[in-house]
């Protein structure tokens, strides 16, 4: 009698078992039935993109800042005052922001590996491939933490966190994997976002870049009062959509016409101030895309209609930014 009895418990204990493992199955097919493999692989697409144009975004930017660095030491040498611990201070500047959009660069050009990974889940079992690219991401997250002197971000290890997902059918295995991703895709972004956000950068981006427009715009007066610049490029451009272009006299004629040298200056301030400009907007821009890309990462893992429309204008705004800003060193 005890022996039916506990064959019978044994039996009740492995059906309650098997129920658990089939609830657990349901549970994580119904949890991974809304999401869209097509979204999935648009978002890769996007967050590439976008990744790729917020780094062609700070070579444009660094650029800048290297042409405004020179515009100093120039400034500096032509009134000897290289020597001063003012100009040493502001030198030290100029490297940090160096450094800063140099790793900045580094995070920007892995997540862009990262969502290419991505990309692939949704087409085939990139699990490691993904898994690999989320380390590297980590690893750039935690350098530029570093270099802004942050607390870095604790990530847990991701190895085998997305390619040991089973025991589902093809078509959900597949599914939750794209969700883990997604999730720990999201959490990298969200923290980038956190990190540019600092308010050192913020500062970096307009206090900073104050100062330097008005030591590029001092530097160009003092070689401009020289004699070291022909102003007729400048003066042939403005003119060119009349079909006019600058006498062969007209630097002599600028020399002893103070209103047409003003002229000409607040011309060469405004340029200026329109770069700096520029700059800011890309700034603001790329932090537009990190948040609109953490909302779209969200309604993904949900199972809700992605709308990429404002991401991928801001990535065009990016484009466009660069492109102006490319211009303006020719124009």
């Amino acid at each position: 009698m005890r022996s039916i009895r506990l064959d019978s418990a044994v039996s009740i204990r492995g059906k309650i078992q098997m129920l658990m493992v089939l609830f657990l199955v349901m549970f994580m097919i119904s949890a991974c039935a809304g999401i869209n493999i097509e979204a999935t692989r648009a978002l890769s697409m996007t967050g590439r993109n976008a990744a790729i144009q917020m780094q062609q975004n700070i070579f444009v930017s660094d650029k800048e800042y290297l042409r405004a660095r020179d515009s100093e030491a120039l400034l500096h040498g032509f009134s000897g005052t290289t020597r001063l611990g003012k100009y040493t201070e502001i030198l030290k500047l100029y490297n940090e922001i160096h450094w800063e959009l140099a790793k900045r660069s580094v995070v920007f050009e892995k997540l862009a590996d990262l969502y290419d990974a991505f990309g692939e889940l949704a087409g085939l079992d990139a699990g490691e491939q993904t898994e690999k690219a989320l380390g590297d991401i980590g690893g750039a997250i935690k350098e530029y933490a570093e270099q802004l002197k942050q607390p870095p971000p604790i990530y847990s290890d991701t190895t085998a966190v997305i390619s040991k997902i089973g025991g589902l059918v093809a078509t959900e295995i597949q599914k939750a994997k794209i969700k883990e991703a997604s999730i720990q895709i999201r959490a990298r972004v969200e923290d980038i976002q956190k990190l540019l956000e600092n308010k050192l950068i913020r500062e970096q981006m307009t206090g900073f870049q104050e100062f330097l427009l008005s030591d590029r715009k001092a530097a160009f007066v003092k070689l401009w009062d020289a004699g070291v610049y022909d102003p007729t490029p400048l003066l042939n451009d403005f003119g060119a959509d009349v079909g006019l272009v600058a006498q062969k006299y007209v630097t002599t004629l600028i020399k002893t016409n103070k209103e047409l040298k003003d002229a000409l200056a607040e011309v060469l301030d405004k340029r200026l101030t329109i770069k700096s400009e520029l700059t800011k907007q890309s700034y603001d821009a790329s932090l537009g895309v990190l948040k609109h890309l953490v909302t779209e990462h969200k309604k993904l893992e949900q199972g809700k209609p992605l709308d990429l429309t404002r991401l991928r204008a801001i990535v065009a705004e990016l484009r466009s930014i660069a492109v102006l800003l490319t211009k303006a060193k020719t124009d």
